[in-house]
């Protein structure tokens, strides 16, 4: 019976290793920040995602997932986190295998020690705990994705302060923006600079692999950018003080949403500490009344 039980914790521990291990965020790969500088031709209107490795297990794997039916993507979460489609069916995959054999492991465990269960209840809680686990990496990947899109939007307002810089210095438009990208080396700035180096590749000005970036992520902000200097390239509007008060606005519109969400978070302390007073309250007076009652 020990052997069994050690057997078991072994096996949880394996499982809970590999489920933590699939759902943090996948590290960078050379290769795929290689293929963005080379991409395969996506119509007009069409955002164009980071392509698969090829020959990774995940891929291979969220491959076959991508035809079946009722299957949706959400491409611009998962290109504000840096996750190609194919890995991340596969972690919905494999998540919803894990749910599915969790009953069943309860069973035969519970088996081990005796004690008997209807075959009916580990069938539906499975199926159901499959169900929950396949939409456990959609509900993860929304908030990697808001708290990515935050850090999007600081870097753009660093990035609009960077280009009205350029600007003053007497820089052209496409210079401006190229020289501001390759000024910082965070992940939004390198982002950015591969989405102009590869609309520099492809015979298109800088604006252009801008707005095709923004499209990609949803960052209007950045969309913005890209029409203001698609002006100044086009018609030479000076845009100096557009892009300062741009580049205000958006951090306004940072530090108010920054403020809704610490107001929201101490109005949810307010009970928690409540009830603790309530608590420390009762404790001091609770001899005293005792005594007096006695």
């Amino acid at each position: 019976m020990i052997t069994w039980l050690v057997l078991t914790g072994g096996l949880i521990g394996i499982g809970a290793a590999l489920l933590a291990a699939e759902l943090r965020p996948a590290p960078p790969q050379l290769e795929m920040a290689l293929d963005r500088l080379h991409p395969e031709p996506v119509l007009p209107g069409e955002a164009a995602t980071g392509a698969a490795a090829p020959g990774g297990f995940y891929e291979a794997l969220g491959a076959r997932l991508r035809d079946l039916p009722g299957v949706t993507i959400p491409r611009r979460e998962l290109a504000l986190v840096g996750r190609t489609p194919e890995r991340h069916l596969a972690q919905k995959l494999l998540s919803a295998l894990i749910g599915l054999v969790a009953f069943p492991y309860v069973a035969f465990t519970a088996s081990l020690m005796h004690v008997s269960l209807s075959v009916l209840v580990p069938a539906f809680c499975s199926l159901a705990l499959a169900a929950v686990m396949w939409f456990l990496p959609d509900l993860l990947l929304r908030g990697q994705a808001a708290e990515a899109r935050v850090d999007y939007l600081h870097a753009t307002a660093a990035y609009l302060e960077l280009v009205a810089l350029e600007r003053a210095a007497d820089r052209g438009p496409a210079e401006a923006l190229l020289s501001a990208a390759r000024i910082g080396d965070g992940p939004v700035l390198r982002r950015i600079a591969a989405a102009l180096d590869r609309a520099g590749l492809e015979r298109r000005p800088p604006w252009d692999g801008l707005s095709d970036l923004a499209e990609e992520l949803g960052l209007m902000p950045l969309q913005d950018l890209a029409d203001t200097m698609r002006l100044a390239g086009t018609d030479g509007a000076a845009v100096y003080k557009t892009l300062r008060a741009r580049a205000a606005n958006l951090r306004s519109e940072l530090l108010s949403d920054e403020l809704a969400r610490a107001n929201v978070v101490s109005e949810r302390m307010v009970l928690p500490g409540t009830m603790l007073v309530m608590i420390f309250t009762l404790l001091i007076g609770f001899p005293a009344v005792s005594r007096m009652m006695q």
